[in-house]
């Protein structure tokens, strides 16, 4: 009987234990960056902002780099730790300024706030931010793969990281500025499927009047200038 009695009682002692460890698993809250997967196969860890897209007259701008905890909601505003990677990013001073992140208080996402400022070397020269996620008195670090994010910052035209081939074929400077002048649009992230047909009609009614007045459209590499 003392036997049984002792057997039972180490049973509750460790139930305890994996119980405690457990509390205290779930009670470590952790952050990254939050990947919106599209089309199964296609993943955003970076970003690029282009001063060339916008009018003069924005001098400054503030991009979000999207974060998402494990865990469970707080009833206060939690900080977020972050960094430059200064060993391999290009970075101008001038040209950006990592602001405080928070996860919102009832929130499991939130945002690491970077404000971009239009500056002459942007003409010529592209910044890339690399900014990684850190520990902080109220997050620890989460999914490994997932704690780094790329902000490519310039004032001339590039392809944005939000381009896809499928929609609007092979990519070029002018074929970019002829949808912006077209559309207005140079962010092609979250579009549904009738928004995608209406932005790639405006394109081909741009490049039939274009060609009509002027001929045929050819791009900086010398290519004729074509819409799927």
């Amino acid at each position: 009987m003392q036997r049984l009695l002792y057997l039972f009682s180490l049973i509750i002692l460790l139930g305890a234990c994996q119980k405690e460890s457990l509390q205290a698993y779930s009670s470590t809250a952790l952050v990254y960056f939050y990947e919106a997967v599209r089309f199964k196969t296609i993943t955003d860890d970076s970003t690029t902002y282009s001063f060339a897209v916008v009018p003069d007259s924005i001098q400054s701008d503030t991009i979000y780099l999207p974060l998402r905890i494990i865990g469970e909601a707080a009833k206060t505003d939690r900080q977020v730790g972050c960094e430059l990677i200064t060993a391999t990013s290009v970075a101008d001073p001038a040209t950006f300024e990592i602001l405080p992140a928070i996860i919102p208080a009832n929130s499991y996402t939130g945002s690491i706030p970077v404000k971009v400022n239009r500056a002459a070397i942007l003409k010529t020269k592209e910044m890339r931010l690399w900014i990684q996620i850190t520990n902080s008195p109220d997050f620890k670090t989460g999914v490994d793969d997932q704690l780094k994010y790329l902000v490519r910052l310039n004032d001339f035209l590039s392809k944005p990281s939000s381009w896809r081939d499928n929609l609007f074929g092979k990519y070029s400077n002018v074929k970019y500025d002829l949808i912006i002048k077209a559309s207005g649009v140079a962010d092609y992230t979250g579009l549904d499927y009738p928004a995608e047909r209406n932005l790639l009609q405006q394109c081909r009614n741009a490049l039939y009047a274009y060609e009509n007045e002027h001929g045929f459209l050819y791009d900086e590499n010398g290519e004729l200038v074509v819409f799927p």
